[in-house]
């Protein structure tokens, strides 16, 4: 029942776009009370776009929930995509739609996987604007947490890298997967898509299998996964390990932690680093497969009521 409710879109009471100072056009949309608590949510990725069912994370009488498509992302638009598309940028975006929506309080943050990247490191810029931190399937960029979904996951999962580097033909799988990807060819860009771009969704499945379609790919679905990609290229625009290094920064901003216990996209000793560093979080590890959930959905909305 709860999931038949959970999958209705809420409708936003505002959303718009505003221009950027380097030619990017981005999309947001606000839903809930306008007056209410503000709450500002960076969605998941690279690559991926806001989504209107974590509006209902937060009681909607209460507040004021903010979302946007990032660069490159979604409805966000830009003659070229690769302009200044780097994580610093995303902050700056996220800053200049709370002044666009004349928002000059303190806010919570909110953030899904890389969204909680982006959450945790808005919050390290701007701490004084920030009241509270709300944080799941907890991503913290670092090498090691890199090296993990590109390398030590194998040892889950030796068939499927078996089946990458058969269809690579090399064991250099990400350089292939790159070329891939990048090239005008649209059964490279599937080929890509569908044996190396799919591994990371598999993570925590027990049964997973590459199914190649043989469907025309869609320029959004494209265009995430490149942007993917050139973050993960470019280790996501971040000093190794700066949010757990910046955490003294936000050690006294209360943070809610949610994470499933069998992530194996994002494992869970990413959540509990980030426990450890911030003495007024809350770290609830959830018993359940896979990255975000509908199990850990349903617990964040019981845990974000309470908080």
């Amino acid at each position: 029942m709860f999931w038949k409710i959970f999958k209705r879109e809420p409708q936003p009471y505002i959303e718009g776009n505003f221009g950027t100072d380097d030619g990017h056009c981005i999309y947001y949309r606000a839903f809930g009370n306008a007056k209410g608590i503000p709450v500002l949510s960076f969605h998941g990725g690279p690559g991926g776009s806001s989504r209107p069912k974590y509006a209902k994370l937060f009681n909607k009488n209460k507040f004021n929930f903010i979302q946007f498509d990032q660069r490159g992302c979604g409805q966000s638009t830009a003659e070229d995509i690769w302009r200044n598309n780097t994580t610093e940028f995303l902050i700056k975006d996220a800053k200049q739609l709370l002044d666009e929506l004349h928002i000059s309080g303190k806010i919570i943050v909110h953030g899904v996987s890389w969204g909680s990247t982006l959450a945790l490191l808005f919050a390290e810029k701007y701490p004084h604007l920030v009241q509270k931190i709300v944080v799941s399937s907890v991503f913290l960029a670092r090498e090691y947490d890199i090296c993990w979904v590109n390398k030590e996951s194998e040892r889950f999962y030796p068939d499927l890298w078996a089946q990458m580097r058969q269809k690579a033909g090399s064991d250099d799988v990400y350089q292939i997967y790159h070329n891939k990807l990048f090239a005008e060819d649209t059964q490279e860009n599937i080929e890509a898509m569908t044996y190396l771009g799919s591994y990371e969704f598999m993570l925590g499945q027990l049964a997973p299998e590459f199914s190649l379609s043989d469907a025309t790919i869609d320029e959004q679905s494209l265009t995430a996964q490149r942007i993917a990609f050139r973050y993960e290229e470019n280790k996501y625009y971040i000093k190794n390990n700066q949010i757990i290094e910046n955490a003294d920064k936000i050690k006294h901003i209360p943070t809610l932690i949610l994470h499933n216990r069998m992530d194996f996209c994002c494992p869970v000793k990413q959540a509990w680093d980030l426990h450890q560093s911030l003495m007024k979080s809350k770290l609830i590890i959830a018993p359940a497969y896979g990255h975000s959930t509908k199990q850990l959905l349903k617990l964040a909305k019981t845990e974000i009521n309470i908080f």
